[in-house]
């Protein structure tokens, strides 16, 4: 944010040289990235008139004028500016005026034709940034006089604005800050508005208040475009800005003095002469002042009339109500619009301009108010405008206060300083913070409307060490306790299973939290308003929090399916984030990715061998029987939106929670990725397996004795589930059985019958202090054949 220090003198009084206001400002939080000495014109450069002009003999471009400046006799200068025409008076700089940087005019001779001295445009003078041609000076300047003695020397600061303090984009607000450091009294322009009383011939209606909370219409009659007075030029060129025309000039001026953007309408071309704020309608269209015609959909803001969109709310006006010189009725906007809308429009459209930098950090809505009065008062006095009738003045959503309570111990505790709560109120006050209650260690205040920034204790803080200057906090040595208990670190589990998986074969990949909307809701059955938003997302693209780990792994699998790599078994381990019961809710998960090949490194039959479903079901069994939970949880089928009916599985504790959830993708998920294999992906529940009921720990001998194993073969419905059937063998509780494991599944109706299958399993028995006689397990293996067919009728092969 550039200033002029002239500028800034108009609102206050400053006593400071500009350095040494850098310097306290510093203090206070707003850095000056760079001070430059502007307007400071050479010794030497003086008024002179050009006598004649002739066409230079050597040269097409450039001409010879003779010139007089008050000396005995005019002189000849060769220049080559388009506007060097007879009559006008003009800077010259005579023989020895230094430039600096060792240019000094000399006699010279310009493709042979003798020059003794040069005429000058306002960027060789260091005035503004205008080199198409001389400046041209006021025709009742004396000759000769020295142009340093009509150009006073101003200082131009370029602040480096943090973007949680939009006020500070303007002088004002620059102004403002410097009043709480120095106690002086910031003084706000004088307004002076020529009013017609008349029924205001314009009408203005929000239809968007969620992205306009206030909308201001002016309607002025007879303006007259013309040149801006010298002091605006002079001040507007001091900071960059080139000046236009007296109406263009004037709203610049007021973004810079105001920190409010404005925009003018003919109100000639406002079909109704309605105003209508509104969100567009998808695939609506507008061809914005630059000539760009910008494809919308309903998340932008758009300025219409009764028929068509008239300007891109806050970044743009459009090119069928611009300002003409044939214009004489204006319809001046001065309106506060959503940040975070006009931010994600600006990045959607791929349009950025002065007011959305502006808009985007912040626009406070009392600020419209002020900047359109001062608006007003400026057209009236520079156009020749009347005001029709009375402002429009459309606020649905008021702006409101925050009450914020401190305490000044705290404040004390935080900056290391000894102020009493009455220290801290009159700091806070000259800052503009409304001071409602000081009583003992309690402070109350209210938040001004100019900042958006206070909302807790913390940030009073802030203020009053910006008040006091950084500096004034204290050194100290950094406090430092023994860690606690390592029960109680949360960074430790998660290393734990980050370690489990990769002992599983699985390789780790890392993605970003933020995601789009449609990303964070593929394969979930989530409604947007259970997503968490980021209040300032940088683009529509890293808008929302990551309600799974699906939207990364699905962007690894397709970055490396897409050079050719097939053959993946990856691991993330991450926060995602969800409301529930209208509360955000903070979780840790894991989720893998498996497709491909399982052994690419071996030869023949196994180098062949892909993932299927049992492969990923191995895995997070594996993890989860590391995790100590062996024997505490069931397995069993389920639905997921994001897996294929019939290939989904979920895993349950015995406390009923699901730990994760396993399956092969729906196609929906991996369109575009060019698969040669089935995607397998699971999500787990990693604080869910931690606070799962565990199996409490017992420490038996090693078998010294051999087992033995038996097998058994039944003819079972397809309905019935190979862990219904583990879970009705261990319920027999037969004695000296260690384990059933399922070795064979068989289904073919021609053979078996509709709705059957055969199922085979082998059953382990063995006996901690002997060998078990063929005698002893054939009694066991009876007595589990017996069960399995009172139980599950099934038929035994």
């Amino acid at each position: 944010m550039k200033t002029s220090l002239k500028w800034l003198r108009d609102y206050t009084e400053i006593d400071w040289s500009a350095q040494e206001l850098a310097d306290h400002l510093t203090s206070a939080g707003l850095e000056p990235e760079s001070i430059e000495e502007t307007g400071t014109v050479p010794a030497g450069v003086v008024v002179a008139k050009i006598l004649s002009r002739e066409p230079h003999p050597n040269s097409d471009h450039m001409s010879v004028c003779m010139v007089d400046y008050g000396a005995e006799a005019p002189i000849q200068i060769v220049c080559g500016a388009p506007n060097c025409d007879a009559g006008k008076k003009v800077p010259l700089a005579t023989l020895g005026t230094d430039f600096g940087g060792g240019f000094v005019i000399k006699k010279s001779k310009l493709r042979g034709v003798e020059s003794n001295g040069m005429m000058c445009s306002a960027r060789e003078l260091g005035l503004s940034e205008d080199h198409d041609g001389l400046l041209i000076l006021s025709d009742d300047l004396p000759l000769g006089i020295s142009v340093r003695d009509l150009y006073a020397g101003d200082t131009v600061i370029d602040w480096e604005v943090t973007p949680n303090r939009p006020d500070w984009l303007s002088h004002i607000g620059i102004a403002r800050e410097i009043c709480a450091l120095t106690g002086k009294t910031l003084t706000l322009p004088e307004n002076k508005i020529n009013v017609r009383q008349a029924p205001c011939p314009a009408s203005v209606r929000i239809d968007a208040p969620e992205f306009c909370p206030r909308y201001i219409g002016r309607v002025f009659e007879n303006i007259k475009i013309g040149p801006s007075p010298d002091w605006m030029k002079n001040r507007l060129e001091a900071v960059g800005l080139r000046s236009i025309n007296n109406v263009v000039d004037i709203t610049n001026y007021i973004m810079l003095e105001y920190g409010q953007p404005l925009h003018a309408f003919d109100l000639e071309n406002l079909a109704g002469s309605q105003i209508i704020v509104r969100r567009a309608n998808d695939g609506e269209e507008i061809t914005t002042l630059d000539g760009t015609k910008l494809k919308l959909t309903k998340e932008n803001l758009l300025i219409a009339d009764a028929e068509k969109g008239v300007a891109l709310a806050g970044i743009m006006g459009g090119e069928n109500s611009m300002i003409t010189e044939k214009t004489t009725t204006v319809l001046l906007e001065s309106a506060a619009f959503d940040r975070t809308n006009i931010r994600l429009s600006s990045r959607a459209l791929n349009k950025a301009t002065d007011a959305s930098y502006t808009y985007e950090r912040g626009v406070a809505p009392e600020t419209s108010a002020l900047a359109s009065a001062r608006a007003a008062s400026l057209l009236c006095e520079l156009a020749g405008a009347t005001q029709v009738g009375e402002a429009i003045d459309c606020y649905p959503r008021p702006w409101k206060s925050e009450t914020i309570t401190a305490s000044a111990q705290r404040i004390n505790d935080l900056l290391g300083l000894s102020l009493t709560a009455q220290e801290i109120a009159d700091l806070l006050a000259r800052r503009g913070i409304e001071i409602t209650k000081v009583e003992g260690d309690e402070i109350v205040v209210q938040t001004p409307w100019w900042r958006f920034d206070l909302h807790a204790a913390v940030d009073l803080a802030e203020e009053v060490a910006q008040m006091m200057g950084l500096d004034a906090i204290p050194e100290a040595t950094p406090a430092a306790a023994l860690g606690g208990s390592a029960k109680d670190d949360c960074y430790i589990p998660q290393e734990e299973t980050r370690h489990l998986l990769m002992s599983l074969g699985l390789d780790e990949v890392m993605n970003y939290t933020l995601w789009s909307q449609s990303q964070c809701l593929a394969g979930t059955d989530l409604q947007p308003e259970q997503l968490l938003q980021v209040a300032n997302p940088i683009s529509l693209d890293t808008a929302f929090l990551r309600p799974t780990l699906l939207p990364g792994l699905l962007a690894v699998v397709g970055h490396n399916v897409s050079r050719n790599q097939h053959d993946l078994a990856l691991f993330e381990l991450g926060r995602v984030f969800q409301m529930e019961n209208g509360a955000p809710v903070e979780k840790l998960q894991a989720g893998i990715a498996l497709t491909g090949r399982l052994h690419p490194e071996r030869y023949g039959k196994e180098k062949a061998v892909v993932a299927d479903f049992y492969d990923l079901k191995g895995l997070v069994e594996g993890y989860l029987d590391a995790s100590q939970l062996e024997g505490f949880y069931r397995c069993e089928a389920a639905e997921h939106p994001a897996f294929q009916k019939g290939v989904c599985a979920k895993f349950v504790a015995k406390n009923k929670k699901v730990l994760a959830y396993i399956g092969a993708a729906v196609p929906a998920l991996t369109k575009g990725i060019r698969l040669r294999n089935t995607l397998f992906l699971a999500l787990i529940d990693v604080e869910a397996v931690r606070t799962a009921p565990h199996p409490a720990k017992k420490y038996t001998e090693l078998a010294v004795f051999p087992g033995t194993e038996r097998d058994i073969s039944f003819i079972a419905p397809a309905a019935l589930t190979s862990q219904q059937v583990i879970d009705t063998a261990k319920s027999l509780k037969i004695e000296k059985m260690v384990d059933i494991q399922l070795f064979d599944l068989f289904e073919d109706a021609k053979v078996l019958g509709e709705g059957k299958r055969s199922m085979a399993y082998t059953i382990t028995y063995q006996d901690p202090t002997k060998t078990l006689t063929d005698d002893e397990v054939n009694q066991l293996q009876e007595k589990l054949r017996q069960g399995l067919v009172k139980k599950l009728n099934v038929e035994l092969r």
